[in-house]
């Protein structure tokens, strides 16, 4: 059955009755890096196309090359670039890694907990 009006570009899929999908973690110690400020790190839920990207990219790396987990994201809603994470009080950072679990999916979980080295979250390599 023909849906009316079916040549009308349709709406993208969207979330509804969903949790909380973005949250804003506010930094003590905002960091400026390329002419702009980070005065808080959003993390954002992941859609199975953008794990799906991910996991391409990882694949692409050379061996030994960490990736960034996409969730980061800044006020503009843009990816925050790794060397803003990595130059983040480790205070703020902690604040941050408390909550990236509730942002990261479950299939990620185990390397979330077995991340060695490096701050939980901020690496996929172990």
């Amino acid at each position: 059955m023909d849906e009316p009006n079916s040549n009308e570009p349709k709406a993208p899929p969207r979330f509804v009755g969903a949790g909380e999908r973005f949250r804003a973690v506010p930094l003590a110690w905002p960091v400026e890096h390329g002419g702009k400020i980070y005065a808080e790190i959003g993390l954002k839920r992941l859609t199975a196309g953008e794990v799906a990207a991910f996991q391409e990219a990882i694949a692409k790396l050379p061996d030994g090359a960490a990736a960034s987990w996409p969730i980061y994201r800044d006020a503009d809603g843009l990816a925050v670039p790794a060397e803003v994470l990595d130059a983040l009080d480790d205070d703020d950072k902690f604040e941050i890694d408390k909550a990236v679990r509730d942002f990261l999916p479950r299939r990620f979980h185990d390397a979330l907990e077995s991340a060695s080295g490096r701050a939980t979250g901020g690496s996929t390599d172990g």
